[in-house]
């Protein structure tokens, strides 16, 4: 939303393994219920899910193509995740290389969410690769 509303601002985008638009509606119904109950407690501690589902809304809506470098990394090893729910992933975070044409998608193959931690190196290399690149 940032880049949408300040372009002049922003000279690229790297996403780490973020949450698509419509990840209730899409993903999160295809995870076992104990999932989805947990995905649902988690809002007590990082904030009001109410105001996480305007954040998601306000995204939907605001939504335009941008003309800068878009990096996509998505996590490749969710451990609780099936086989088809991790597919899914990695397609619902392909998607959102529709923000800009200027993309590239990268697969962490060996992370969880948190590939910043799992391989920083990834994440590293992808800044280093906006940076030369702009």
């Amino acid at each position: 939303m940032y880049a949408t509303e300040y372009h002049s601002e922003v000279c690229g985008l790297v996403l780490v393994d973020s949450t698509p638009e419509d990840y209730r509606e899409r993903f999160l119904p295809t995870m076992p219920k104990e999932f989805q109950q947990a995905y649902n407690k988690q809002f007590v501690y990082e904030g009001n899910y109410d105001e996480f589902v305007e954040s998601l809304n306000q995204l939907k809506e605001s939504r335009r193509t941008l003309n800068v470098p878009l990096i996509v990394l998505s996590a490749g090893k969710k451990a609780h995740y099936s086989k088809e729910s991790q597919v899914l992933w990695n397609k619902m975070q392909k998607e959102i290389l529709g923000i800009s044409s200027n993309n590239k998608f990268i697969i962490a193959e060996n992370s969880a969410h948190y590939i910043q931690n799992d391989e920083p190196d990834i994440v590293v290399s992808a800044i280093k690769a906006m940076i030369d690149n702009i």
